[in-house]
């Protein structure tokens, strides 16, 4: 049994959880593969929002460059990109995940104005939607280590909390919802890919 947790990069130091929906029956190693990008290509689309000079629109296309997908960064129109609010968060399993925490994070941290908006969003290059997505380090450990081994296993994803584990054995399943939980408090941990 394997636990991994999702590196969350975080502008201001917060790291907000967001939904993401699974899918109703896990897909196979083979399946799943054809449906994941390389964990180290990214793309970043900028959203057209006032509030930002050129200038600080280069240097945040700078450190999108070097955040893991999926991740948003959002920030408070009324109080500037270098505010208290601005939150990045990263490396979860979908675009939306990331938009809705980034989102939660700013807003909650806001004081009044107007409500916070994305600015950017980094997605794996040549990103289009599929049933089966996952962050830059589970896509990395879906390679490595659950590829490789064989006989029964089973990969868990916490779409709240961008949390992951891999199950083997008899108990795949029970394993990698276990090892995908960990000693967090989620409870949406749910097996995507099966073999």
């Amino acid at each position: 049994m394997f636990a991994r947790a999702a590196l969350m990069s975080v502008v201001a130091l917060s790291v907000f959880a967001a939904p993401v929906a699974t899918l109703a029956d896990p897909i196979d190693a083979s399946t799943a593969r054809d449906q994941l990008y390389r964990a180290d290509r990214v793309e970043v689309l900028r959203y057209d929002v006032t509030g930002l000079s050129d200038e600080e629109v280069q240097v945040l296309t700078v450190v999108a460059q070097s955040q893991k997908y999926y991740a948003a960064l959002a920030f408070a129109p009324n109080d500037g990109i270098m505010a208290e609010p601005t939150v990045m968060s990263a490396n979860y399993h979908t675009i939306d995940a990331a938009r809705v925490a980034a989102l939660a994070g700013c807003n909650e941290r806001r004081s009044g104005g107007a409500a916070c908006v994305i600015a950017m969003e980094v997605r794996p290059q040549g990103w289009e939607p599929h049933d089966l997505q996952l962050s830059a380090d589970s896509t990395e450990d879906f390679n490595d280590n659950y590829r490789r081994e064989r006989g029964n296993r089973a990969f868990a994803i916490s779409g709240s909390s961008g949390l992951w584990g891999i199950g083997l054995g008899d108990s795949a399943a029970e394993d990698a919802v276990s090892a995908c939980r960990g000693d967090s408090n989620v409870s949406d941990c749910a097996v995507v890919i099966a073999d």
